[in-house]
């Protein structure tokens, strides 16, 4: 068993001590002086001994502190290594917001922005220090502020609400359309914030649209084409007959311009039933590969002659040649520009543009990515409302009354099912009192060689 400090320390001393009364005094240990060199060395011992005394907890107090540094020194690496971790998991969660491409939100009770991720900003057109503050529903359409603020108050009550849709407006106008999912943060029972993550539905709008459109054409199609070919056979029959009697009578028999009225009217007959067979399989396309300036500039000037309207052309030296059928790519421009010759009906212009144009597979159209030409017709008239818009290309929907203007709601349906069978599309550009601009697109001939 070892001996402590301060009992080493204190047999050291008396050692010591004794060392130096042997060496130093010239005494004999008896007598009155052995007394005096007793005490002297017990008051070297006991000197020695509270010396060692000292050194113990100088020693002890030394290496508890040495130990709290190390716990110390152990914590504060704890720490900075919690510090690092917290820092790095908001890093890879700041980073995962910021490169979802879904618009991430977290709005105060209040309704003022607390956070938008970058989707978001970039989508509205928002700086990063914009945000913080700014009220949200000045970012929500005012035609769903009602719908909105219904859903928020319930939120804040602590209710789950179903999917949410509803528009954004950018600052540049633009409306999105999104859906998505909000919940309510709670602390201590109170609300401090209402979480969001919101995608754009916009394009795939568009595109389920344009797939009911397609869908409602198709079914169209199939009843326009039996009952086109029926009523063909029938007015052919009924044309043969008329021709026949107006034939056999004198030129100056009255009956006879009663007879080529009934013949014109038989015509005209023939001339819807084809616009009937446009949506069945007989009115496929006979395509080929043509240039289409000449075709467009020649359309446009038969369907504005006489009109007094004004038109102009912008075609790029470029352009591709298009695989397309002639004819029925000359109904489509034709269609396009009596419609707008019909909607100025105080004058105004047309304009023609064509240039060229990649499409890709976030573009929202319902198209195969590559190369294509689009065609723009614009004119000045009154414009589309936008109740109508997402009608217009339905068979049967007219503005105009069927009698006394000879509408029959037909004219662009065909120029939108004559579109898909090249491949291709048509849609419409329109604000109420400010013109419309239909845009065509049709793919580009490949390659040669191909």
């Amino acid at each position: 068993m070892s001996l402590s400090i301060s009992l080493r320390y204190a047999i050291a001393g008396g050692l010591f001590a004794l060392l130096i009364h042997g060496l130093f005094f010239e005494t004999v240990w008896h007598g009155e002086n052995l007394v005096f060199h007793v005490i002297e060395v017990l008051s070297w011992i006991l000197a020695a001994f509270f010396i060692g005394r000292l050194k113990e907890g100088w020693d002890r107090r030394t290496r508890e502190l040495k130990h709290a540094n190390a716990e110390l020194q152990k914590q504060m690496e704890e720490r900075r290594k919690a510090e690092q971790a917290m820092r790095e998991r908001e890093e890879l969660f700041s980073d995962l917001f910021d490169n979802s491409r879904d618009l991430i939100q977290s709005i105060a009770p209040d309704g003022r922005i607390i956070y938008a991720n970058r989707a978001w900003r970039e989508n509205l057109g928002f700086a990063k220090n914009e945000v913080p503050g700014f009220p949200m529903f000045e970012v929500i359409h005012p035609d769903c502020h009602a719908h909105c603020m219904e859903r928020f108050e319930a939120l804040l009550t602590g209710k789950e609400v179903d999917k949410i849709e509803t528009e954004f407006v950018a600052k540049d106008g633009r409306r999105i359309l999104v859906e998505g999912k909000c919940n309510c943060k709670f602390v201590d029972g109170k609300p401090v914030a209402i979480r969001g993550i919101f995608r754009d539905i916009t394009e795939r709008r568009k595109l389920e649209i344009e797939l009911q459109k397609a869908q409602k054409l198709e079914a169209i199609g199939i009843l326009a084409g039996g009952i086109a070919h029926d009523f063909n056979n029938l007015l052919t029959g009924l044309l043969a007959v008329i021709t026949l009697v107006k034939n056999a009578l004198p030129p100056e028999n009255e009956q006879v311009e009663i007879l080529e009225e009934a013949r014109q009217t038989c015509l005209q007959g023939k001339e819807l039933t084809g616009k009937f067979i446009t949506f069945a399989e007989g009115g496929s396309p006979l395509k080929k590969c043509v240039n289409i300036k000449e075709l467009l500039k020649q359309s446009v000037q038969t369907a504005l002659r006489d009109s007094g309207i004004e038109y102009g052309f912008a075609l790029a030296d470029d352009i591709y040649d298009v695989l397309i059928d002639a004819g029925q790519m000359q109904q489509v421009i034709n269609n396009v520009v009596i419609n707008a010759r019909e909607a100025m009906v105080n004058g105004g212009g047309v304009q023609v543009r064509a240039e060229n144009q990649q499409i890709g597979e976030h573009d929202g159209l319902d198209l195969s990515p590559g190369p294509y030409l689009r065609i723009s017709i614009t004119d000045q008239g009154g414009g589309i409302p936008q109740e109508n818009l997402a009608k217009i290309f339905d068979p049967y929907f007219t503005t105009k009354r069927m009698a006394s203007q000879r509408g029959t709601g037909f004219g662009l349906a065909i120029c939108y099912s004559i579109m898909r069978k090249h491949d291709g599309t048509i849609t419409v550009e329109s604000e109420n009192g400010k013109g419309t601009t239909f845009h065509m697109f049709l793919p580009a001939c490949p390659p040669a060689g191909n």
